[in-house]
């Protein structure tokens, strides 16, 4: 059971692996683009790619749809970013369900836990699978892998690296289940802290912030949907920081200036470097291309 890419991974494996799917649950299609055309998501074109049965509920609690879940006998359910489940699909198969989880829980439960690790500038994170419980991200622990962060990796390196590790995870965890040699433990509630779903308010900067702080705000919305300020009333969003200098107390917020290849704004504490750029309705660009078209006015500010 999955929707977005981070799932993949982990169809992948098991499609190569020696269990056997049985069927794919994901999201029904949605309008998508400018011409609303109906688009599979990604868990749905590679099912179909790979030829496996694929299911698309609307509502999870669906009567007709739990009675075609349970035709399939599977032994198991596994799940990767897809919904919240209830307890009356969770609690069908006769080993449970399990869940691969883009932190250490109980570190991060929700939503969103790439991006408020990065954000609150984490040196390492991971991935858990866990069996589902009546409680968001809360079960027994299966297995958890760790995941070194940098200081300028971007949520979508970390996704990427966090799918591989995912995948070879579930798939540990399976042969544990399949050899009855699992060793679920509980979560220490006490270390949990939440990671809500992202909103417009975390997408915008606040120049009075650190330079340290936009740099991971930054990061954590690359590649998307993109940190974003305001320059002379149009929406840019800005990526590829590197804090030029942590200490300096700015004396004029916001400010940009041009030097070479990258542009440097003053913040509350610290200069911020910016190597790519996107202008609302523009490309992406790179700094050095961006400025051969276009010049900072000497005391623009970004807003």
């Amino acid at each position: 059971m999955g929707t977005a890419d981070f799932a993949c991974e982990t169809l992948k494996a098991l499609d190569k692996s020696s269990h056997q799917i049985v069927s794919v649950v994901t999201v029904p299609p949605k309008p998508s683009g400018r011409n609303l055309k109906m688009r599979l998501s990604p868990v749905n074109k590679l099912a179909v790619e790979l030829g496996y049965p694929v299911l698309q509920p609307e509502i999870l609690r669906e009567p007709e749809f739990q009675s075609l879940i349970r035709d399939c006998f599977a032994d198991i359910f596994v799940v990767v970013a897809f919904r919240i489940l209830p307890r009356s699909l969770f609690s069908i198969p006769p080993l449970g369900t399990i869940n691969l989880h883009a932190s250490l829980l109980p570190r991060y439960r929700g939503a969103a836990p790439v991006q408020r690790a990065l954000l609150n500038n984490e040196t390492r994170t991971g991935v858990t699978v866990f069996q589902i419980d009546k409680t968001v991200d809360t079960g027994n622990i299966l297995l958890q892998k760790t995941l070194e962060l940098t200081p300028v990796i971007t949520a979508g390196e970390v996704f990427g690296a966090l799918a591989s590790m995912g995948a070879q995870a579930v798939l540990q965890v399976l042969d544990l289940l399949e050899s009855e040699t699992a060793n679920p433990l509980p979560q220490d509630d006490s270390l949990a802290c939440p990671a809500p779903k992202i909103t417009a308010a975390d997408l915008r900067i606040n120049w009075h912030s650190s330079a340290l702080s936009i740099h991971n705000q930054i990061r954590a919305f690359s590649p998307g949907p993109g940190a974003y300020t305001f320059y002379q009333g149009k929406r840019v969003k800005l990526f590829d920081s590197r804090v030029a200098d942590e200490m300096i107390e700015s004396q004029d917020i916001g400010s940009i200036k041009e030097d070479n290849n990258a542009i440097y704004i003053e913040t509350g504490k610290g200069i911020l470097e910016i190597n790519s750029i996107q202008l609302e309705g523009k490309k992406r660009l790179p700094v050095g291309e961006f400025l051969k078209g276009h010049k900072f006015r000497q005391d623009a500010k970004f807003e």
